[in-house]
């Protein structure tokens, strides 16, 4: 999903993400605002194609505890703009050792799927990139195709987690392979994510084009990729 940071987003000041009409505010006055808070490097607001805010990534220095820049972002919105938002759509990552980095560089990346069969068996094997490196995920259980399609996912998720040193944080809840739209064959994921918050469900899609191994891979990093960056925060 992308930010078109000139979308004016509506909000009402009782407390939803959705606007009245006598008030309007971009993504990027969001955004200067939250980045004009201390400890914050940058800041970036998803909203979907209504204009109404799905997730707030904040990129902030490691002085202060996560829980208290959300805080901050909470109380410098409800403050200049009297918009009241959920904590839970707030993610925060922080540097290490100083270092900055961009929330749109590194991202993992589809790179190889093979199944190898044994009998009833198969097993399925997912190389993801990041950068320069390469992590892998396998998955176990039984060879029909449907299951074949749901070991695909689960070996992505557990790629996803040897990258970010997350073991067990995603599930795969359900996988369909066959959604038709516009006459194009679509993968839809649901994956659940379990923090010490609690369970979260994510979605994610990707339209087959010629490889369908290929699109459930991309339909699962669909799914968790826009999260990567708050697992590690949620677990403090």
């Amino acid at each position: 999903m992308q930010t078109n940071l000139q979308h004016p987003l509506e909000m009402r000041s009782s407390g939803g993400l959705e606007m009245g009409t006598t008030k309007k505010v971009s993504a990027s006055e969001i955004e200067s605002v939250i980045k004009s808070l201390n400890h914050i490097i940058s800041a970036r607001v998803v909203a979907n194609n209504a204009g109404v805010i799905e997730e707030i990534h904040v990129l902030a220095e490691s002085s202060r505890a996560p829980k208290q820049v959300v805080r901050d972002v909470e109380s410098a919105l409800m403050a200049q703009f009297g918009i009241e938002i959920d904590h839970k759509k707030v993610s925060v990552a922080q540097t290490q050792d100083g270092k900055r980095f961009r929330f749109d560089s590194g991202r993992l990346k589809f790179s190889d799927v093979s199944i190898s069969l044994n009998g009833a068996r198969s097993q399925a094997t997912v190389h993801l990139k990041k950068d320069q490196d390469v992590y892998t995920g396998t998955a176990t259980g039984h060879s029909s195709s449907s299951s074949q399609l749901r070991l695909i996912a689960t070996a992505t998720l557990r790629a996803v987690e040897n990258c970010e040193a997350s073991d067990g944080t995603f599930v795969v809840e359900d996988i369909n392979s066959n959604v038709n739209m516009a006459g194009r064959q679509v993968v839809v994921v649901l994956v659940n994510m379990t923090t010490p918050r609690g369970e979260d469900h994510l979605t994610g899609s990707a339209i087959v084009k010629q490889d369908l191994w290929k699109a459930v891979v991309n339909a699962t990093l669909d799914a968790v990729n826009r999260r990567l960056g708050s697992i590690g925060e949620e677990k403090e």
